[in-house]
């Protein structure tokens, strides 16, 4: 049976219908000679080649009431097996943290057999775990033009009413209806479940999708739960794009669980939903990509006419170029080939334009270069994005009178070079807006034109040898690896104006960071690096980062490092509780050497890329906290190639400039509005 609806609300499930169990006519995908796709889970670690993370507390358009993290202690591999695991804890306003991961930009198919033999917690009441599928057009077109397949969801309300929950087992199809005078946001869906004979948590079941381009069929343990005709042209979705996979366990929310208040939830908790593998099995039709097998590589172009370039944009797939506001195109002489962009802005009003196109892995470019040719002769300040579809958008700004990247503000065409890494926040295996640009209004009218655009790819990044690293130290035995080269590939910031530094009573050298929060209610630093470190030389049993530290204070706060450059993403926290202390650390006043093995991070860090090398966090305020002496030691061997290391004097003219906010809590009106 078929059953179509068309509502007002996205994600509102229809009533499903309990099935008699039926077994599936085709023969199953187990029968099969080889998967053409799979994890089988068997690393140390997560594989960030094929999956990241959704991270945050939005609810995710359902009212969900876990904050998903990036965590180790949310995500991890165990004996073979990823595990997905909700707690009961309250984080950043939520009263339970999980994970959701995903393959976006990373692996993506069309039509085949996927199947994951997973094995899910106890569910009642609230758990919401799903195994589940969108199309990869999901950030040029969004939900529901991308298409949604859930193969496996359960834990839903009506189960819960007639005491099935652990046993019922639902699938679901969601598209957008193209008829009638509905908005993109109405959508048609297909749900349907069966009810097992054992609990779902008693085992692991195997759910199964085969998907042709005339139908798809879902089940679980070879019983059908959902059978489709895809053939209808309403439902291109599922026939025109390439999908990726995601897995999640949610909490709760007024949808599908239809509980809201966490004090309903009676689930046990820790709840664990293991995933022993994913695999995919080809038929015919099946199309496979995986980008870690071809990522792009050379100067990449996304709008240049004679500069060869080993990979480009291609504007005729969904590519558009949007005018958002407060711009009139103009037609300047091309600073190369026979097109450029150029534009009149008015006074009175912001302006902006930029691309929107399917998403790009753009792996090899993270530490590259955006380079384009601009002219204009005003001093108003000039705002370049990037954003991608599962890392959000990063930012730089040309300030009059700040770094201009080569830009002379004269009227003449001049070369402009921005390293990507500045562009914090962007995932770069999803970047869907390769280039836009915007500005606050103009006190007077002013032309502005943009030519010859392209990326070109990473530079190896600085990689210390054998030895220890200094981070802030002035002991020559912490830095025989090198150390950090304040004002030349580093910086440490105060984030938001929310710490007063001092210098006095150091543990050694001439300086010590002595902290004290100036009463905004939060408090945060960091050491960040200009582009980033390949620290693989410490991903090793022996390796340990090393800081002393002195407090009387009762405040909690947080110690830190994060890789890469998507917010939440890479990044590991070390609490820091009065009464529980870690590492043996005591709040007399006295310095307390600590000394945390870096195995105790690894699993959130990616150490081919540290950005941030150590941080300082915490909610409240704090009114003493001094740190001295950070260093890293135990590497074992050079990942890359050898960069010149300057040791750190700790001079406070250097080291402390209060400049720079943490990207994440800086508050900008959104530029990419249309």
């Amino acid at each position: 049976m078929k059953i179509t609806k068309l509502i007002e609300n996205p994600r509102l499930w229809l009533g499903a219908l309990c099935l008699a169990v039926q077994p599936l006519v085709s023969a199953t995908a187990s029968a099969q000679a080889a998967p053409v796709w799979a994890d089988e889970f068997n690393g140390e670690q997560i594989d960030r080649s094929v999956w990241t993370y959704n991270t945050g507390g939005s609810g995710f358009g359902n009212g969900e009431l876990q904050y998903y993290t990036a965590s180790q202690n949310n995500a991890y591999i165990e004996d073979g097996k990823l595990v997905i695991e909700a707690r009961r804890e309250n984080f950043q306003d939520k009263s339970f943290t999980s994970a959701r991961l995903h393959t976006n930009g990373r692996v993506g198919f069309r039509f085949g057999t996927l199947e994951a033999r997973i094995k899910l917690p106890e569910l009642d009441n609230g758990l919401w775990p799903a195994f589940w599928m969108l199309g990869d057009n999901y950030g040029v077109d969004g939900w529901p033009k991308s298409g949604e397949i859930d193969i496996l969801e359960a834990g839903f309300r009506s189960a819960i009413d007639n005491g099935t929950v652990n046993n019922a087992v639902s699938g679901a199809v969601h598209w957008w209806h193209e008829t009638g005078t509905w908005s993109d946001w109405l959508q048609a869906d297909h749900s349907q479940h069966v009810v097992l004979a054992d609990p779902l948590y008693a085992d692991y079941h195997t759910y199964r999708l085969d998907w042709t381009p005339q139908q798809m069929v879902i089940s679980v343990d070879d019983t059908t739960v959902l059978t489709m005709d895809i053939t209808d042209p309403a439902l291109s979705e599922f026939r025109d794009n390439p999908m990726h996979i995601l897995l999640n366990l949610a909490v709760g929310g007024w949808n599908f669980v239809e509980i809201t208040d966490p004090a309903q939830i009676t689930a046990d908790f820790p709840a664990k939903m293991y995933v022993d593998y994913i695999r995919l099995y080809a038929n015919e039709h099946t199309e496979l990509e995986v980008a870690s097998e071809d990522y792009a590589s050379g100067d990449f172009g996304v709008m240049t006419e004679t500069r060869p370039v080993a990979n480009a944009l291609d504007w005729e797939d969904n590519t558009n170029l949007y005018v958002w506001n407060n711009m009139v195109g103009t037609s300047p002489v091309p600073f190369e080939g026979t097109e450029a962009l150029g534009f009149t802005v008015q006074p009175g009003n912001w302006w902006g334009a930029g691309l929107l196109h399917p998403d790009y892995n753009l792996h090899n470019y993270r530490h590259g270069t955006l380079h384009f040719e601009m002219k204009v002769q005003s001093d108003v300040n000039i705002e370049l994005h990037m954003m991608s579809t599962s890392g959000g958008q990063g930012t730089v700004v040309l300030a009059n009178g700040g770094e201009q990247y080569g830009l002379v503000r004269d009227g003449a065409w001049h070369h402009v070079a921005i390293p990507l890494a500045k562009f914090g926040g962007v995932d770069f295996a999803t970047v869907q807006t390769l280039f836009a640009m915007s500005g606050p209004a103009p006190a007077q009218a002013f032309e502005i034109a943009v030519d010859n655009i392209y990326l070109s790819e990473s530079e190896a990044l600085p990689a210390p040898a054998a030895g220890s690293f200094g981070i802030y130290t002035e002991t020559a035995s912490n830095t025989s690896a090198g150390a950090l080269a304040e004002g030349e590939d580093s910086d440490l910031f105060v984030w938001e104006g929310t710490l007063t530094l001092s210098h006095g009573n150091p543990l050694e050298g001439d300086s010590a960071l002595n902290l004290a929060s100036n009463g905004l209610g939060w408090f945060g630093m960091g050491f960040a690096a200009r582009e980033g470190f390949d620290l693989r030389a410490f991903d090793n049993d022996e390796a340990a980062l090393h800081f002393s530290m002195r407090t009387t204070d009762q405040t909690e706060f947080r110690i830190g490092m994060k890789s890469g450059n998507v917010q939440d993403i890479g990044q590991t926290w070390v609490t820091f509780t009065p009464g529980s202390d870690p590492y043996g650390f005591a709040r007399d006043g006295q310095w307390h050497h600590l000394v945390i093995p870096l195995t105790d991070l690894a699993a959130d860090l990616d150490f081919a890329d540290m950005r941030q090398l150590f941080e300082v966090l915490g909610f409240g305020e704090i009114s003493d906290l001094s740190i001295d002496n950070i260093y890293l030691s135990g590497g074992a061997h050079s990942a890359g190639h050898h960069c010149k290391m300057v040791r750190w004097k700790k001079a406070p003219h250097k080291c402390l400039p209060v400049r720079g906010k943490k990207r994440g809590w800086e508050k900008r009106r959104p530029p990419f509005v249309r």
